[in-house]
């Protein structure tokens, strides 16, 4: 959900770009996965299909948070950048998770590509979130990381004798919001350019749901599941 900072951009974009839309709410009741808008996911699937890598055979993915993100909601994310990235959809999982807060899923893809999903809530409340995203394949690499890098580098730093503060912008016309409101901002702009997305919005978040309830069943039964 879009808080009224993110609403009042939407309607900027909307504007400058001559998007038609009915005026007032613009709460968008289809069910988007808006971090397919991300600048840094949409460079690494343009890495598969230019075919820069040849091959992809692997994934390693990893998004860490705090409590307050439960794991379903990170394995839907995680599970939705896969497909995305590789154009592909999951075939099977097997599951393995510790008290319902961290665990690993192993993915196959239709065509084959396997993948190492981790995911865990255990971080301080109000720590940053990490998350990594590589692609191995028979001949090059890509990541949204740079290589060796731990935790997400920011674009400036500011460091005074109150604390620490760091800032970092990812859009042009996007100013002063954080990584997940633009996210939510073009996501919501790109379905009211194109509507009719919305069959396929509501068909992938349907898949998605499925891939997480039987990666919680594989963690229970601890079996493979076909999807």
């Amino acid at each position: 959900m879009m808080v009224k900072t993110e609403i009042e951009a939407l309607k900027g974009l909307l504007d400058k770009y001559d998007v038609p839309y009915a005026g007032g709410d613009l709460e968008i009741k289809v069910p988007l996965q808006p971090w397919r808008c991300n600048r840094k996911y949409v460079e690494l699937k343009k890495l598969v299909t230019s075919e820069t890598l040849e091959h992809p055979c692997l994934l390693r993915f990893c998004h860490l948070t705090a409590s307050s993100t439960p794991l379903e909601e990170l394995l839907y994310r995680e599970f939705d950048l896969a497909e995305f990235i590789c154009g592909h959809k999951i075939q099977a999982l097997h599951a393995v998770f510790t008290d319902g807060r961290s665990g690993n899923v192993i993915i196959k893809m239709d065509n084959g590509i396997v993948g190492s999903v981790e995911v865990g809530n255990l971080l301080p409340e109000g720590a940053a979130e990490v998350d990594r995203h590589e692609i191995i394949a028979r001949r090059g690499v890509g990541s949204d990381m740079v290589v060796d890098t731990q935790i997400p580098q920011q674009s400036i730093y500011l460091m005074t004798k109150d604390g620490d503060q760091a800032y970092k912008d990812t859009d042009s016309e996007l100013y002063g919001l954080d990584e997940k409101g633009i996210e939510r901002i073009r996501a919501a702009f790109e379905f009211l350019k194109d509507p009719q997305s919305a069959a396929f919005h509501t068909a992938q978040d349907a898949s998605l749901k499925q891939a997480v309830a039987a990666a919680l069943t594989s963690n229970e039964t601890h079996k493979k599941i076909e999807l």
